[in-house]
């Protein structure tokens, strides 16, 4: 299953890659694709932050920050399996070091830190316009083969 370029024209007319229309979820959070390199297995995809996200604090809520984490996850190992496998979390763990900020668009950068036949892990951090990791996310999932 050799990996495929995901790109941002695919990606603007509704699909993670030909085959696989970005889910409803992926629309509702907004994702707007950035760059992919699929020899390095690192996605990037970046998100408005919208002051429906914020938390009682005024900072994008903590659920919404695994969402976006998350959703950058998936695309990448669709893209890493060619199209023909995507992945089912069995685990999302999530670290928050600082608040993500209402306003700026949320920089998420999504890579694979090892995938087998059946069993992936990804990583993915929210990164400051400065570069500092805001927050990051551990996957687990499992491969399951495309409809």
């Amino acid at each position: 299953m050799p990996a495929i370029q995901l790109n941002a024209s695919d990606w603007a007319a509704g699909f993670v890659a030909p085959g696989f229309p970005i889910p409803p979820i992926g629309k509702l959070l907004g994702g707007r694709f950035e760059s992919h390199d699929p020899i390095a297995g690192i996605l990037r995809v970046s998100f408005q932050t919208k002051p429906e996200h914020a938390n009682p604090a005024g900072a994008v809520m903590g659920g919404i920050v695994a969402a976006f984490l998350d959703d950058c996850m998936g695309p990448l190992i669709v893209g890493a399996t060619g199209g023909e496998k995507f992945p089912v979390t069995l685990d999302l763990h999530t670290t928050y070091f600082k608040p993500v900020p209402i306003g700026p668009r949320a920089l998420v950068e999504a890579r694979i830190d090892r995938m087998g036949a059946s069993a992936v892990f990804t990583s993915a951090y929210i990164t400051s316009d400065s570069g500092e990791v805001l927050a990051r996310a551990v996957q687990t999932a499992i491969l399951r083969p495309s409809a």
